[in-house]
């Protein structure tokens, strides 16, 4: 099956799908956006500390929405030493005096008082993004490094691009369900980078190393493994996706199903026929000689 379609399309026509998707994303990217969770914006910080009895953060977070437009998340702090609890209530929203009081007057009404409230600055939301885009970049340098050295081809360093189409359709995604880009879906974001390099190696190792039969053959072979271990693990991060109601596994699993999903296309499909595009190249310079 999967050798009819290559053979089928080509490697002109296996480029389109992907780029197409990548055009999508890129479009979706830009104009309709995902949010920042309270980890990569500006808002405030909301604290109680020396608190007798343990408060419930969901009751404090249900309350608090109906008051604050933006993101609220609420945390437990114990202190060990003296068994005492505190209370951390952070906010995207930048409060003003009123809206302070208002919160103040809501929240002493479960008998938190005295709070300390501190504005997050717009600069601190500003580094944590930065240091975000260098450790994709990073990993995306060391990506391409090792499989230049593995290969000793320079056509491998275009599985980096491969790999980075793969990011750009799950940041497409977190546009479509509203998904913010928030520590958990950083980190699928950085599992996306390591799986799709295991399934680009798979597919440059069956078409670069091994010699028996067409290169379509051995790409085919290549893909009947590669599309089995993909879709297992989409469907495992889907059902995760749509049964779990953590917001961090949430959050996770969309940004993995997005990419994943897209890594058929940008794996099986693009560098797919940039390996095919370079191994044809090969055999007419040869034929040649």
């Amino acid at each position: 099956m999967f050798l009819e379609l290559i053979r089928k399309l080509g490697w002109r026509k296996m480029l389109m799908i992907p780029l197409a998707l990548a055009i999508v994303s890129s479009f979706l990217i830009l104009f309709v956006g995902f949010p920042l969770s309270l980890e990569f914006s500006s808002g405030t910080l909301i604290s109680y500390r020396g608190l007798e009895n343990k408060p419930d953060p969901l009751s404090v977070e249900r309350l608090l929405r109906g008051i604050i437009p933006g993101e609220v998340k609420a945390e437990i702090i114990t202190d060990p030493s003296t068994g005492k609890f505190g209370l951390d209530i952070q906010t995207t929203a930048v409060l003003g005096e009123n809206e302070e009081n208002q919160v103040i007057a809501t929240l002493s009404s479960l008998g938190l008082k005295n709070p300390s409230i501190t504005p997050l600055e717009p600069a601190l939301g500003r580094t944590y993004r930065r240091q975000a885009v260098e450790a994709i970049l990073i990993a995306s340098i060391a990506i391409g490094l090792c499989m230049l050295f593995v290969y000793k081809r320079k056509i491998v360093l275009l599985t980096v691009p491969c790999v980075l189409a793969d990011l750009l359709a799950a940041l497409g995604g977190m546009c479509l369900t509203k998904t913010p880009l928030s520590l958990a879906s950083l980190a699928g974001l950085l599992l996306l980078l390591g799986y799709g390099v295991d399934t680009n190696i798979l597919l440059t190792t069956y078409a670069l190393k091994r010699f028996e039969g067409e290169p379509e053959e051995r790409i085919s072979s290549a893909m009947k493994t590669g599309f089995t271990i993909t879709l297992t693990t989409l469907f495992t991060m889907l059902s995760v996706n749509v049964f779990v109601s953590n917001p961090s596994l949430d959050e996770l699993s969309t940004v993995l199903v997005f990419g994943l999903a897209a890594d058929l296309l940008n794996t099986w499909f693009l560098n797919a026929a940039i390996l095919l595009w370079h191994l044809s190249k090969r055999k007419t310079y040869h034929v040649a000689l």
